[in-house]
């Protein structure tokens, strides 16, 4: 691999010093005590967070019975409260947002991107709930005690499937501890803990709220849970925004072959992207796109024996082969805003310093907005996986390597009865489904996309010429302006629009000024600042685990 020079390990540095801090700023509101609210069949809205209001809502546990001592369940729900009031003719009622995961909270999410959403969608009260099961809400998907779970950490966190030759067989057997303690602690409620039940819970909000009909934005798996609500209660919607489509039929069966077939696509225009933008703007630059996949593979193959250690102050680490995997599988989410601080981490890895990639990848993600045990690291799944879907798997992407675990983490769980909804994923719905997607996703492939889409008479599909998992991770002011109108006057796009992003390369210059960018209004720029804001905010999810990022 080519030797890196003492002014690129200071260009790299000086880099990563200018990009990072831009991604990561943002305020954080004072905690706010979930204890404090009781749970109840009515929205009972206080004030939390400086600008937003919570609520629990009490709701069927299991929905076959009534609501009782015995058969409950309470729903965390956050909102910021639109920007006309709800007696205005302006007002425009509540969204429902859902940030994928599965197992990400909705709270969190609302709390992270409320104020700029509201820009573009301020007639709206924008909701986030934390999906039953999942940190604020009750019963919780908790199955580990402190010392089970210091245990377990090592078996489910920054790992590869295929490091070593016993690397499935591991990555299996650490599936089977989860399963059997999630099938000891969840007796009576784990059946309950499902995507039918969860969209139902969101019918449950609306009728609180005293609407009748979903308006909805769910992105990566929170398209699994709108498309499940549009096959249920296709009479039901009055907008719907999917985001990073995933085959629903696929999420549910385990397979996750078909999620990678644009993974490739997506690694490729790190090199030819990273050529292309010189060594000024890409650290780890080499004269073409075949000789940074050589140099990037020679990485990989000299950390398996040589890794990299680190110490800082508060922290060491040790940056192997297995740590780099994840970081770029990471950074393929993320492009807009990852793949020019992973060109210098790279870079200055390569000259022996694992400092950069530490810092950028490494570092729990803060607990962001976080009362005391709001987050819990159990996941909640629901489909079945076998050891030879693995192999079916590679035979797509050189990814299957960290998609597997998320895959195979469902192989150990409870042999639960499947008697509720579990497809068809099709409906006449009452208003036309709005599906985006990327030209490369490297998660939820434009495959997924269409075929979604074909199962609802009348949706549209728009997609955005640009890379990552869902168009929010690439500013694309035409993305928002479609969604915007959507959302507002009910009307969908042309069959076949493509809207392109607002900027043409990941590697841009640090003098956004210098950037050559399309031509905006007043009113385009400042859409295209928040795009870019909620582009930052969605980049902060990242973290070293290939099941922190999945759908």
């Amino acid at each position: 691999m080519a030797g890196i020079s003492i002014a690129v390990f200071k260009l790299t540095l000086a880099i990563f010093l200018a990009v990072v801090p831009t991604a990561l700023a943002a305020p954080t509101p004072p905690p706010f005590n979930w204890g404090s609210i009781s749970s109840s069949e009515k929205l009972s809205w206080h004030k939390c967070y400086n600008d937003f209001q919570c609520t629990k809502l009490k709701v069927p546990l299991n929905y076959s019975s009534p609501i009782s001592n015995t058969n409950s369940a309470s729903i965390a729900i956050l909102r910021r409260q639109a920007n006309v009031s709800s007696r205005s003719k302006e007002y425009k009622g509540p969204i429902l947002f859902n940030p994928g995961g599965p197992g990400e909270s909705g709270v969190d999410q609302v709390l992270r991107i409320g104020e700029q959403m509201s820009t573009i969608l301020g007639e709206f009260d924008l909701v986030g709930f934390d999906p039953r099961g999942i940190a604020r809400s009750t019963p919780k998907a908790s199955y580990f005690n402190d010392v089970q779970r210091a245990a377990f950490t090592p078996l489910s966190g920054l790992s590869i499937t295929n490091q070593t030759d016993e690397g499935v067989g591991r990555t299996w057997a650490g599936a089977q501890i989860l399963g059997k303690l999630a099938g000891e602690r969840g007796k009576g409620f784990l059946e309950h803990l499902t995507t039918p039940n969860t969209a139902r819970d969101m019918r449950s909000i609306l009728k609180a709220y005293g609407r009748d009909k979903l308006q909805y934005w769910g992105i990566s798996y929170g398209t699994v849970l709108g498309a499940t609500y549009a096959a249920m209660f296709p009479d039901k919607i009055e907008r719907m925004v999917i985001d990073g489509v995933a085959d629903s039929d696929d999420y549910f069966s385990g397979s996750g072959a078909i999620d990678l077939v644009d993974a490739e696509k997506v690694m490729e225009s790190f090199y030819t992207g990273c050529a292309k933008a010189g060594p000024q703007n890409c650290p780890f630059h080499a004269s073409d796109a075949a000789t940074i996949r050589s140099n990037l593979e020679a990485l990989y193959e000299k950390l398996r024996t040589q890794p990299v250690p680190v110490v800082t102050s508060d922290a060491i680490a040790i940056i192997d082969h297995a740590f780099v995997r994840v970081a770029v599988w990471t950074a393929l989410h993320y492009p807009f805003d990852l793949f020019k601080p992973l060109s210098a981490g790279l870079a200055a890895l390569a000259a022996g310093d694992g400092s950069i990639m530490f810092s950028v990848f490494g570092a729990p993600p803060a607990e962001l907005f976080c009362d005391a045990k709001a987050h819990t690291d159990d996941y909640v799944f629901e489909g079945t996986y076998t050891l030879k879907a693995f192999e079916e798997m590679a035979k797509v992407s050189q990814f299957a390597d960290t998609w597997a675990q998320l895959r195979i983490g469902c192989s150990g769980w409870p042999k639960i009865p499947r008697n509720d909804f579990r497809g068809p994923w099709t409906g006449n719905t009452s208003h036309p489904i709005l599906l985006i997607g990327n030209t490369a996703d490297p998660a939820t492939p434009m495959v997924s996309a269409k075929k979604m889409s074909s199962g609802f008479p009348n949706s549209v599909l728009l997609t955005q010429n640009s890379f990552g998992h869902t168009s929010m991770v690439e500013p694309s002011t035409c993305t928002y302006k479609v969604v915007r109108e959507y959302f507002t006057t009910g009307a969908l796009p042309a069959p076949g629009t493509i809207c392109q992003p607002d900027f043409d390369t990941p590697f841009r210059p640090d003098d956004a000024a210098k950037q050559t960018r399309r031509a905006l209004s007043v009113e385009d720029d400042q859409i295209r600042e928040v795009a870019s804001q909620l582009s930052a905010n969605f980049a902060k999810r990242r973290h070293l685990s290939p099941l922190s990022i999945g759908l």
